[in-house]
């Protein structure tokens, strides 16, 4: 190969401006960035600055915390600017699945290899875990990351997802499977009440949430629990990441903080979608309203008591 060829992860359309409209959520939008840069560290290729900088209606209107124009979350310190502009206008573009052809080709004019949506989720970058999350650290701006670091994490971390989900019809709904939907808050309790029972001791509970308060009241209530929110979605999902044990939410935000922290995580029934790491490391599995905690969540949770 004698031309120069670069990984680039897009996420929306007219991203070499700068800046773009709408688009998913961080944790959507970090497939294609990890697995542009697992690609570029395999290849031995420099990258292309990802498009971050977003502006969102949707969190304006609901209220949220977060707004979500992930304007400051990071720092790239890859192809920028002018030459970002140039490449992704007139170089030749080729498609994730065709890579092979911009390695093999040895013509003049550069190539972008363009890496989009979130197909296989964390299948393809499994293997890459120490580069992801290496650069990912590396590239989050200094006042996120101390952010993070100010978490106690000395409990039971809890991410529940509300924003632009919806409530399920029903239970049998989500126990079909479907993705963006809100989980039953007697879910998260029960969970709770069965994790406390095992540590016999009141852990701590933190709610990391982008509904209101007045939407968590139930769980809110309960003993020894409250509320956190680190500035951002990067900073809480690195938060997140260092938790001692996670109930996940029903969302691609939960399954990044696990990929990220590999501790043991509880799943809604039929949501938990992939294993992210070895069954020997700790639990990663699904817990009903009606199971028992088994032997290897208990051996997790008395690690944190």
């Amino acid at each position: 190969m004698n031309r120069s060829v670069y990984t680039f992860a897009s996420f929306s359309r007219g991203e070499s401006l700068g800046f773009r409209f709408g688009g998913p959520g961080l944790g959507n939008l970090l497939f294609p960035w990890a697995r542009s840069v697992a690609f570029a560290n395999r290849h031995g290729l420099p990258r292309i600055n990802s498009t971050w900088k977003t502006v969102k209606i949707g969190p304006m209107l609901r209220g949220e915390f977060d707004k979500r124009t992930y304007n400051d979350l990071f720092q790239e310190h890859e192809t920028e600017g002018l030459r970002k502009f140039f490449l992704l206008n007139f170089a030749e573009r080729v498609s994730e699945q065709e890579a092979h052809k911009a390695l093999e080709n040895t013509g003049k004019r550069p190539a972008v290899i363009w890496f989009e949506g979130m197909e296989g989720l964390f299948e393809p970058i499994l293997d890459d875990f120490e580069v992801v999350k290496k650069e990912l650290h590396k590239m989050v701006t200094d006042t996120h990351k101390k952010a993070a670091d100010s978490f106690q994490a000395d409990g039971i971390s809890v991410h529940i997802r509300m924003g632009d989900f919806q409530e399920a019809p029903s239970e049998e709904v989500l126990r079909s499977g479907a993705w963006n939907y809100r989980l039953p808050q007697k879910w998260y309790k029960t969970t709770i009440e069965k994790i406390r029972e095992a540590a016999a001791k009141e852990l701590p509970v933190y709610i990391f949430s982008d509904g209101k308060d007045e939407e968590l009241t139930e769980l809110l209530s309960l003993p020894n629990t409250r509320r956190v929110f680190f500035g951002s979605a990067i900073a809480d999902m690195l938060a997140l990441s260092k938790s001692p044990l996670l109930i996940a939410s029903a969302s691609t935000f939960s399954m990044w903080a696990s990929y990220l922290g590999r501790m043991p995580v509880i799943w809604y029934p039929t949501l938990h979608r992939q294993k992210l790491y070895p069954a020997d490391e700790a639990f990663e599995g699904e817990l009903d309203y009606e199971d028992s905690v088994n032997e290897v969540l208990r051996n997790n949770i008395r690690q944190i008591v």
